[in-house]
């Protein structure tokens, strides 16, 4: 723009200097001089109005710039409270003790869940006993002490799992997991030596729950002891 506005001046010296000297100027030669003060006139208020809008966009960027950095700023600190609270509930599931993240009863069941079908039954059996200390009358405490015994079944913790499936028996008897629960007592009880009750058992869920995938896993199971 300072090239422009030079030339601007420079070309009305020149003009005003021949003009002094003598020189012979005809209507023409103003007429175009007009024309192309006017073009030079033009052509600066465009290049002023491009400046103004150069400079505009970059305060619009300048701004996004400043909002990104602080966006990601607290990108940053969420990803840290996110990645904490995992370690907490990490924490809670492993040692199956109270820390200081609370989790919520039905967190405890779905993490729990997640790693049973993941084969990871040792943290498992830990959130499932977590559950059942927490919450004894929770909505998914039958559920819990059934997966509780599997749990330590796959783990080949046979007495554990035989214990967990008989409380589960015990304290629920009208639950819709009893016949699964009669199937994980008799084959947590086979390996340590209690083959008589534990076909009684078998024989029980055939006879109380024909029909039903318990009743086909019993009768399996039947048919492969000696």
């Amino acid at each position: 723009m300072p090239k422009l506005r030079n030339i601007f001046f420079n070309f009305i010296i020149l003009s005003s200097f021949l003009f002094l000297q003598g020189c012979i100027v005809t209507q023409s030669d103003i007429g175009i001089l007009k024309t192309q003060i006017a073009a030079l006139n033009k052509t600066l208020e465009d290049v002023q109005r491009n400046q103004i809008s150069v400079d505009q966009q970059m305060e619009d960027v300048s701004i996004r710039l400043t909002q990104s950095v602080d966006n990601l700023d607290n990108f940053d600190y969420k990803l840290d409270s996110i990645s904490t609270k995992l370690d907490n509930i990490s924490a809670a599931l492993e040692n199956g003790k109270n820390t200081a993240y609370q989790m919520l009863p039905g967190d405890i069941f779905i993490q729990a869940k997640s790693q049973f079908d993941a084969a990871q039954y040792e943290q498992a059996a830990n959130g499932f006993s977590l559950y059942i200390k927490n919450a004894p009358e929770g909505q998914n405490i039958e559920e819990a002490y059934t997966f509780l015994s599997e749990s330590y079944y796959n783990q080949k913790e046979y007495q554990k799992a035989a214990v967990a499936a008989a409380t589960m028996l015990e304290k629920f008897p009208q639950s819709r997991y009893t016949p699964n629960a009669r199937v994980l007592y008799a084959r947590s009880i086979l390996p340590i030596s209690k083959k008589e009750e534990a076909v009684t058992y078998l024989k029980s869920v055939i006879q109380d729950f024909k029909n039903t995938p318990s009743a086909a896993e019993a009768k399996k199971i039947l048919e492969g002891i000696k």
